[in-house]
C-alpha cells in the first residue's frame, strides 16, 4: 500500500496510448510474466485478451515504463507501509516542492532552490537518504539541487505523494497532501520548519513571519494548522497568506 502513495498512483503518472488507466498495463504485464517461457505471444495475447503487439516485446525482455518505475520504487524502499528513513526523506522532498522546488512538466524531473543553508542541508540529506543522491548547479544563480539518479521516477513518486507539477498557482496548489495530517510528529515538525524557513518573509524590527503567494485560502489553512499544531503557538491565515507569531517562529530556533 505505502504510506505516502501506492504503486497504482505511481503507475498512473504515466500514460499509454491504448488504455485509459496505466495501471492496467502493470497488471497485464504481471499476468503475462506468469506464463511459461515456451508460451507463444499469440497464445498469451489470446488468453489475456490483449493485442499481441503489446505482449510480444514483454516476452522478449522489454518492460513497460510504469512497471520499471514501480520496481525502482520498491528496490529503494519508497513503497514501504511504515515510516522508515526512506519514507521520511520522501515526505521532506515532497514538502520541499511546495516550499522551494518544482517538478517540470516535460520530464517530470524535480529540482529545488533553497534560500537558506538549513533548508539546503535538509533537502541534501533527504536526497541521500532516499537513495538518489544529488548534484548541485549554481552558474552564478541561487544553487539548484537535482537528483543524481532516477530523476524522473523520483519526480513521478513525488507527484503520486501529492506534490504539484509545473508552475505553482492557486489552481495547481489547493492544499498540503493528506498524509501530512497523520504523519508522525517529527515528520510534521520537519515539514512545518521547512515551510517557515523557506517561505516565511521576515520584516525588520519584527519577529513574526509571513507566508504569502498565489495560493487559495485552503492551502493557507493547511499550512497554518500544521505550524500551529507543531509549535503550540498562534498562527493565523487569511485569503492572502499565513501570519506566524513570534513565539511560533522562535519555536523553530529562527531568530
Amino acid at each position: 500500500m505505502g504510506v505516502l502513495f501506492d504503486e497504482s498512483k505511481l503507475a498512473r503518472t504515466y500514460s499509454h496510448p491504448s488504455v485509459a488507466d496505466a495501471y492496467d498495463i502493470v497488471e497485464q504485464y504481471r499476468q503475462a510474466m506468469q506464463f511459461g517461457p515456451d508460451t507463444s505471444s499469440t497464445n498469451v495475447a489470446r488468453r489475456l485478451e490483449i493485442p499481441r503487439s503489446r505482449v510480444r516485446p514483454w516476452l522478449d525482455g522489454s518492460k513497460p515504463d510504469c512497471v520499471h518505475a514501480i520496481d525502482i520504487a520498491t528496490d529503494l524502499g519508497w513503497l514501504s507501509d511504515e515510516w522508515t528513513a526512506e519514507i521520511r526523506a520522501l515526505s521532506q522532498l515532497c514538502i520541499a516542492i511546495f516550499a522551494c522546488g518544482s517538478i517540470d512538466t516535460a520530464g517530470r524531473r524535480p529540482s529545488w532552490t533553497p534560500a537558506t543553508t538549513v533548508g539546503r542541508s535538509q533537502i541534501e540529506r533527504a536526497l541521500e537518504t532516499a537513495g538518489v543522491g544529488y548534484r548541485l548547479e549554481a552558474d552564478g544563480r541561487t544553487p539548484e539541487l537535482w537528483p543524481r539518479a532516477h530523476s524522473s521516477v523520483l519526480g513521478r513518486t513525488l507527484l503520486a505523494a501529492g506534490a504539484p507539477i509545473g508552475g505553482k498557482t492557486a489552481k495547481t496548489v489547493t492544499g498540503l497532501p493528506n498524509w501530512v495530517k497523520t504523519a508522525p510528529p517529527s515528520v510534521r515538525a520537519d515539514s512545518a520548519e521547512l515551510l517557515v524557513r523557506e517561505r516565511g518573509i521576515g520584516y525588520e524590527g519584527k519577529a513574526t513571519r509571513r507566508i504569502q503567494s498565489s495560493r487559495p485560502p485552503s492551502y493557507f489553512r493547511d499550512v497554518a494548522a500544521l505550524i500551529e499544531d507543531v509549535t503550540g503557538h498562534s498562527v493565523t491565515y487569511s485569503d492572502s497568506g499565513v501570519t506566524i507569531s513570534a513565539d511560533a517562529v522562535r519555536a523553530f530556533g529562527i531568530t
